[in-house]
């Protein structure tokens, strides 16, 4: 790759930050990204993925200690979830969906 390439990459923005400034600046797109992560969650039934999928949505307005201090939990706690190395509890997956201006609710399945 030539000079003019990498500076041309450089200051090409990094797809990770531009989908933290799109969730920042646009609700609906917010609204989207979570409903996306909540359907193949319905899907899958994998935590992990759901929690790890939900990090862009919280870095886009947080940082992850202000986030971990907003929800009252500890930050190792967010990064240890966020690595996988530890499955959230029903009352910490509460606290990150309201943190994020949701409100996690569980319904009655019928029976099949």
């Amino acid at each position: 790759m030539n000079k003019k390439e990498q500076k041309l990459l450089q200051n090409f923005p990094r797809h990770q930050d531009y989908l933290k400034q799109q969730l920042h600046d646009d609700p609906e797109y917010a609204q989207m990204w979570l409903d996306s992560l909540l359907e193949d969650y319905s899907e899958s039934k994998d935590i992990n993925d759901l929690i790890y999928n939900l990090k862009p949505l919280i870095e886009a307005n947080y940082t992850i200690c202000d986030f971990a201090k907003l929800i009252g939990i500890h930050r190792i706690t967010l990064y240890k979830i966020f690595s996988r190395k530890m499955i959230p509890s029903i009352e910490i997956l509460h606290k990150i969906f309201a943190g994020l201006g949701y409100d996690l609710k569980i319904s009655v399945q019928k029976a099949v």
